[in-house]
């Protein structure tokens, strides 16, 4: 039987004993922790990943997390969706799903050059209960105490698959965190389970898919998953959502 806990408090508690790694991007009180790597020149550099959805969350009007003060934020991001679930006060939710699309320039596509000249978006907003009901998801699964999968014995990466990243806030810290395909370890880790039931609610009970329906997108090629080379190219002169949408390998 899955072992969760709901209790917030020692969650938070566990998350402060982790080593954490101030950032240039945080501010100063507010506890940074973002995965970070030697690079080329053996300095320590933060992940690709990051650094992506640093600009992106620019691109998109998003709230910086990493100098909210709000009482708790939690974004969850997929390929092409942000869904944000937060409050003020610990009494009132409230929450967004973000919709996005990266278009190649197809110019320079042509010329084997991947250059995104374009980001199209669109905001959702939850009602309360909606709000509420994943804050609660989040609580009873535990989510935010769960590592960065670089830091769960027996989580590897791959290549193919699917891409999950989370960010969590309160006014004294930050935390961004990955998660490679987590249904192919969901039966040996235990965190890789509770993620994936959390993902699994948001597809199946939440249709968080039916949200995208609604972002109008042109004709063009598209950028999946931040990875060079995976294409989307539209089939229509304008298509809703990415049902009409099919990925060239």
């Amino acid at each position: 039987m899955l072992d969760v806990s709901g209790n917030f408090m020692r969650a938070f508690i566990s998350i402060f004993m982790i080593l954490f790694v101030l950032s240039a991007f945080g501010q100063t009180g507010k506890v940074i922790s973002i995965p970070t790597f030697k690079n080329y020149e053996n300095k320590l550099d933060t992940t690709l990943w990051f650094k992506w959805k640093h600009e992106l969350t620019k691109q998109i009007n998003l709230k910086n997390l990493q100098t909210s003060n709000d009482t708790f934020h939690f974004r969850f991001w997929t390929d092409i969706q942000a869904i944000d679930i937060w409050t003020v006060d610990n009494k009132t939710y409230f929450g967004t799903v973000t919709n996005y699309a990266q278009r190649y320039d197809n110019k320079l596509l042509r010329k084997g050059t991947y250059q995104i000249d374009k980001v199209f978006t669109n905001q959702i907003n939850l009602d309360t209960s909606k709000a509420r009901k994943l804050f609660t998801l989040i609580d009873t699964l535990s989510i935010i105490s769960i590592p960065s999968d670089e830091k769960i014995s027996g989580w590897q990466q791959g290549f193919d698959g699917e891409e999950f990243l989370i960010e969590t806030s309160t006014p004294s810290y930050y935390n961004f965190k990955t998660y490679w395909t987590p249904r192919i370890f969901a039966d040996s880790l235990n965190e890789a389970k509770r993620i994936q039931i959390f993902v699994d609610f948001l597809y199946k009970d939440f249709k968080l898919y039916d949200y995208y329906q609604k972002l109008k997108l042109p004709e063009g090629s598209y950028r999946r998953n931040g990875i060079q080379g995976i294409q989307i190219k539209t089939t229509k002169q304008e298509t809703i959502g990415a049902r009409t949408i099919t990925d060239l390998l």
